[in-house]
């Protein structure tokens, strides 16, 4: 599987940085996804303002969300994140999207933006598995502390790892629980 990744720009994205992915299977089938990379919401600040202050999360807290590239231009019935099975993935080609794709987009924000801390949302109980279990494996590589805490809300949340940034009482991994409770999508 082939994997390439570059900034996009659209008037049709958030405020924020947006990449392009672009997968090419050995079957011949392709398919090009948006990583959208924006400020953190306005309606979601109260969740972290009990453990960060509130200038922290409005200047330093970025959202990640992906999507089919065509989705941006018609996102049909389910919206901009309805499933999308047309790849056919499998678990490892999957796995290999997240991590050279999208782990990408966040390595280059990352390098060129410098955010403290990144948030996703599970809309789907196996994308909240998915990305669980890349964090845990990946995270500590790439820089960041995954706070587990958030698991259970379907949001997972990785800040740079700095010893002054990580909060008390979020220093140490908890248990994931097995219900996900998804959230929707916003949009600022």
């Amino acid at each position: 599987m082939q994997i390439n990744i570059e900034r996009y720009f659209s008037a049709l994205t958030g405020r924020g940085e947006s990449y392009l992915v672009s997968v090419r299977k050995r079957d011949g089938k392709t398919r090009e996804y948006i990583v959208e990379i924006n400020p953190l919401h306005k309606a979601m600040h109260f969740l972290f303002t009990g453990n960060w202050t509130q200038e922290y999360v409005e200047n330093f807290a970025w959202m990640l969300s992906f999507y089919p590239h065509d989705a941006l231009f018609w996102p049909g019935e389910g919206g901009r994140f309805a499933p999308d099975s047309a790849m056919r993935y499998t678990r490892k080609e999957l796995e290999m999207l997240m991590v050279q794709g999208i782990g990408a987009a966040i390595k280059d924000f990352s390098r060129r933006r410098q955010p403290l801390m990144l948030v996703a949302a599970a809309i789907r109980e196996n994308l909240g598995r998915m990305y669980h279990r890349l964090l845990l494996r990946h995270a500590e590589a790439a820089g960041y502390f995954y706070h587990q805490s958030y698991v259970q809300e379907a949001l997972y949340v990785i800040e740079k790892n700095r010893e002054s940034a990580q909060p008390a009482q979020l220093s140490r991994p908890t248990r994931q629980r097995r219900d996900y409770r998804a959230v929707a999508g916003m949009y600022a």
